[in-house]
């Protein structure tokens, strides 16, 4: 994934560190509306009250209150002596898949028992639906039983942990909620692999699905620079080449697996976004040999429009599928990225994503984040189509029984 996709969800996710709302009765005095203006100053008293630290400021509230990305509402308490804020929640939109993130919730501490920490997740959760996504993520302090408690009742779960990730250096509970049921989420485990460099998202895509057909294959940085050698285009539209789908599967077959190839338009692929003419000679000459190579060894080579029931049909018969993608709907960059694809739904497909971060200190908690990533049909149908060309291609593995 491109680091622009990954920071935009960096955030801290606060939950009041007070005792878990008692009964949640709801009551006709509590409203839910969206956030304003002039209703920041009160959500700042609330903040200040609720938190001793990670504090969000006023600035980042009157952002979030236009921001496209961000769900903003405020509960309101009529009493007789008038309308004060009680309480608000901060739901954050992933661009381009469809999960969010419950950034921030407080109810102050008079206004709790009235159940509007639930009113403020089910609302929010509602938003979420009607914008197309379908998942909802937070993190909360290990400390915080009670909200976990809450989190638990409206059916979150724990599904890794952040050490050491608070100012108070509590370690923080990463939580999800499917707010539509998915296939997905039962999905058996797909191993899951780390680029090492800003040009190997191919080998570490392939890599992936490898070891998703055989647990005995070995995913490391000397693999996966390895079938970058096999498969790169030498040359991109600048620095490093990136992976081509027959180079991918002339890699494959190296391995001992079978690979099969679907393009949607006859080759050379990549020679658009290359400036030089020297450099476009060149790469035409790399996929010429790819094409060549591919011939001499009886790989499929199926050249046409592909729908998405070609990768179904290939996951229903237990084969492993890569797919070459624009990262424009993540980061307005448009550059090309090899994910692996683990499985579908009548909603969704679901990715592994191995450009997680520029870092390589991701803990097995913060992994989970880049995984099974779900994309709404119609976004991915955009997403599957890279440069003016609008090249869609994708590479089948298999073991060689099964082919």
């Amino acid at each position: 994934m491109n680091s622009a996709l990954a920071s935009e969800y960096k955030g801290l996710e606060r939950v009041y560190k007070g005792e878990h709302e008692d009964e949640l009765n709801t009551v006709n005095n509590i409203q839910l509306r969206k956030a304003t203006f002039d209703d920041v100053t009160q959500i700042q008293h609330i903040e200040n009250t609720c938190f001793k630290t990670d504090k969000l400021n006023v600035r980042r509230f009157r952002f979030y209150v236009t921001a496209s990305h961000a769900e903003f509402y405020i509960a309101e308490h009529h009493t007789p002596q008038g309308v004060t804020i009680a309480g608000y929640g901060l739901l954050l939109l992933r661009r381009g898949t469809q999960l969010t993130r419950l950034y921030s919730i407080a109810v102050l501490p008079e206004a709790r028992g009235f159940g509007i920490a639930e009113k403020l997740i089910t609302t929010l959760g509602e938003q979420a639906l009607a914008r197309g996504k379908r998942f909802m993520r937070l993190e909360v302090s290990a400390d915080n039983k009670g909200a976990i408690a809450l989190y638990q009742k409206l059916g979150f779960k724990q599904f890794g942990m952040y050490v050491d990730y608070y100012d108070d250096h509590s370690n923080a509970l990463r939580m999800q909620k499917v707010l539509v049921s998915s296939k997905a989420m039962s999905h058996t485990v797909y191993p899951w692999y780390q680029q090492t460099t800003e040009f190997t998202c191919g080998p570490a895509a392939l890599m992936m699905a490898m070891c998703s057909l055989q647990s005995s294959f070995v995913m490391n940085q000397q693999k996966e620079l390895a079938i970058w050698r096999t498969a790169t285009t030498i040359f991109m539209t600048s620095g490093h080449g990136g992976c081509h789908p027959i180079g991918l599967a002339l890699a494959a077959l190296q391995e001992g697996f079978a690979a099969e190839v679907l393009i949607n338009q006859p080759l050379p692929l990549f020679v658009d976004g290359v400036r030089s003419e020297h450099k476009k000679q060149i790469v035409g000459q790399v996929e010429a040999d790819f094409l060549l190579q591919a011939q001499k060894s009886g790989m499929s080579i199926v050249t046409e429009e592909w729908r998405v029931e070609a990768i179904e049909q290939a996951l229903d018969a237990g084969k492993a599928v890569l797919c070459l993608i624009s990262t424009y709907a993540f980061d307005k960059k448009k550059a090309p990225h090899w994910v692996a694809i683990t499985s579908y739904d009548e909603q969704c497909f679901y990715l592994h994503d191995p450009d997680a971060d520029e870092s390589n200190s991701l803990d097995e908690s913060q992994r989970v984040e880049f995984q099974h990533i779900p994309v709404a049909r119609d976004d991915f149908v955009r997403l599957a189509s890279y440069g003016t060309r609008k090249v869609r291609t994708l590479v089948v593995v298999s073991t060689n029984c099964s082919m």
